[in-house]
């Protein structure tokens, strides 16, 4: 064979190797760059696998949030509606004197006077007024119902226009008792 032949052989084999060797180069480092590049797709995907938990927390929590802040909404309304009804009722408890003795109960007597302004006070003040009309509660020492409706009777007198609405016992401070009475009207 020709000299030429063979060199052009063997130059071509060279080239070929170099070629060859060059590609296994290209590839290597194509396979490292892809590695590399799954290694940032999986850490990218967990770190989006931890946002959307952290996302979905966020939006369960705002969610209850809200949830309570209506329901405290809406308990804050029923408050404030008890606590205008509460407002709206004269709660303020009258002595009628403070005379007692021991074996004396305490009675709760409600006593109104439509006519307080024409009859007893024609100067007094229109809340007193508006007081007497709807009844004022007092508190009244006494063995029984009829006595404590007397003491009232006599210091609030029907010639004046004032009437006993009704006489209930009150239960004993401390003690968690009460005389078993109905009330009087």
């Amino acid at each position: 064979m020709p000299i030429e032949i063979i060199v052009a052989l063997l130059a071509a084999a060279i080239a070929l190797g170099l070629g060859l060797v060059k590609s296994y180069h290209v590839v290597i480092d194509a396979k490292g760059r892809i590695e590399k590049l799954i290694g940032t797709k999986t850490g990218q995907v967990e770190r989006l696998r931890r946002a959307g938990r952290t996302s979905l927390l966020l939006k369960r929590s705002i969610k209850d949030g809200t949830h309570r802040r209506e329901a405290t909404a809406s308990e804050l309304e029923d408050s404030e509606a008890q606590l205008e009804a509460a407002r709206a009722i004269d709660h303020r408890l009258y002595v009628l004197d403070d005379r007692r003795t021991k074996a004396d109960f305490n009675w709760i007597i409600t006593i109104n006077n439509s006519v307080y302004l024409k009859l007893v006070a024609q100067n007094a003040l229109p809340e007193a007024a508006e007081s007497w009309e709807k009844g004022r509660r007092f508190l009244v020492f006494a063995l029984d119902a009829n006595k404590a409706r007397d003491k009232a009777a006599a210091r609030y007198p029907d010639r004046q226009g004032f009437r006993i609405l009704s006489v209930n016992a009150q239960e004993a401070a401390g003690t968690g008792k009460t005389k078993k009475v109905e009330a009087i009207n």
